[in-house]
């Protein structure tokens, strides 16, 4: 068990700076991913409170909301007010409407992948809300119960994030190659390497004259 140990010390401290190595690169790699290999997500939230004021049921007043915003009228409408276009479907998931207690709490997400695209995505929905009020029947009325406010940073990737994996990852490859390497190593080294791997007794051991200094001066 001693040798054991003693391989494994000499196992770092011959390879510390190959280990370290390895963590420094998967450190930075993290980062690049995060920086320059990944699409950033730039996400602005608006809230909008809907209340119907005819005499339909909650379910259908629901229904109607949905379909009013996830028309295709609806998606062109607020296309021919961007700058760019984009895809029906990525239309359709910035939308979640829900029924709370009669009225639709309409929750508006745009995902873009830049700060500015993705605040001026959504205040150009909001521009058009208005008119898309009107057209519901002209019988319901709205209020913003949550201002979007442009992104700072993106909700994805995070910076921070991947370069602490990426640390991570170097360590657990210096650590599992320190592993490798240690039980690979069968060099003997010392009396107790032989004792372990033939499991005989040592009889007797020869001295090391290169080291020792003869008391006689020869």
């Amino acid at each position: 068990m001693k040798s054991n140990y003693k391989k494994l010390f000499r196992t770092i401290s011959r390879n510390w700076r190959l280990f370290l190595v390895v963590i420094i690169l998967t450190t930075i790699s993290g980062y690049l991913l995060s920086a320059y290999g990944l699409t950033k997500h730039y996400i602005t939230t608006a809230e909008i409170y809907i209340e119907s004021l005819d005499d339909q049921t909650a379910l259908q007043k629901t229904a109607t909301c949905e379909l009013l915003f996830t028309s295709p009228q609806m998606y062109d409408t607020i296309n021919d007010y961007l700058e760019y276009d984009f895809s029906y479907a990525e239309y359709e998931k910035m939308l979640d409407v829900k029924q709370m207690n009669g009225t639709q709490m309409l929750k508006i997400t745009s995902d873009c992948d830049n700060s500015t695209a993705s605040f001026r995505l959504m205040e150009k929905f909001l521009m058009v809300l208005p008119e898309v009020i009107e057209n519901y029947k002209g019988n319901a009325t709205y209020r913003i119960v949550r201002e979007p406010v442009q992104p700072v940073e993106p909700v994805f990737p995070d910076d921070k994030i991947f370069t602490v994996g990426g640390a991570i990852l170097g360590l657990i490859i210096a650590i599992t190659g320190t592993i490798i390497i240690w039980k690979l190593d069968n060099t003997i080294t010392s009396d107790d390497d032989i004792t372990e791997l033939f499991d005989i007794p040592l009889l007797g051991e020869l001295p090391d004259f290169d080291n020792e200094i003869d008391y006689l001066g020869r």
